[in-house]
């Protein structure tokens, strides 16, 4: 069995006062977390967490602390802690409906220092499969999110090549669409009332385009990628069958 790591900096020393003591809680559970003068550095070396577990009483004073402060992270915090039992001392929170990109997004906007920050991640294998390797940086900015891994550098360059006739033998298995995706949440929003109270038109292109490249950097197709290749050897011999029909 092989284990997928996606080490991961956060280039930009964050200053304490830009964070509510909420967003420092928090993106100190994801991440790794280094004091740097009046600034805190984030990092990771096997990748950020989906999931932070706390005490419930510590949590619940830090988001008292930062109630003032309209964030991603005090919104689903918020919800989060309203339905949590008053008997339970300890609380785990999943942060796979929400993305850290966000989180910072909001630091940068209130920030007076930092026009942006970037992310760098390197994917890294516990063996040496060729899919296993590989990296992605992230621009966050007050407006957007926009990132681009190895994966689509090589796109890029074989796109260059359009017209070359380029066939290598490798076929693209999933290619996630943001268009299908916005049509996705208005078809989950219809199905399931309950799921949130946005519309789908609440939903931005931002919003979006951070969530695909959460799932990408989180998703591990290897076993997809099996049975695809079994069902294309048995589908390669049934064409074989019909080609060769009159022969045998």
């Amino acid at each position: 069995m092989a284990d997928y790591f996606s080490p991961t900096v956060i280039q930009q020393s964050i200053p304490i006062t830009d964070m509510t003591p909420l967003e420092r809680l928090v993106l100190s559970l994801i991440f790794d977390a280094e004091p740097d003068g009046d600034a805190v550095y984030f990092h990771t070396s096997l990748g950020p967490s989906d999931a932070i577990g706390l005490s419930i009483d510590k949590l619940r004073a830090t988001f008292d602390a930062s109630a003032g402060s309209d964030s991603t992270a005090t919104t689903y915090i918020g919800e989060r802690v309203a339905v949590a039992s008053t008997d339970d001392a300890e609380i785990e929170i999943d942060f796979s409906g929400t993305s850290w990109e966000f989180i910072f997004q909001d630091i940068v906007r209130r920030s007076s220092t930092l026009r942006y920050v970037t992310a760098v991640t390197s994917f890294t294998c516990s063996k040496m499969r060729p899919d296993g390797f590989g990296g992605m940086a992230v621009l966050i900015t007050a407006v957007a999110i926009v990132g681009k891994s190895t994966n689509d550098i090589l796109e890029d360059f074989l796109a260059e090549k359009e017209g070359d006739a380029v066939d290598d033998g490798v076929h693209v298995l999933l290619r996630i669409r943001e268009d299908a995706v916005r049509q996705q949440i208005g078809h989950a929003i219809e199905a399931d009332p309950t799921l949130t109270r946005l519309t789908a038109d609440a939903v931005n292109d931002s919003d979006i385009h951070a969530a695909c490249l959460a799932v990408v950097e989180c998703s591990d197709l290897s076993e997809e990628q099996g049975t695809a290749e079994f069902r294309a050897a048995l589908a390669a011999i049934r064409e074989a069958e019909q080609r060769l029909a009159p022969i045998i």
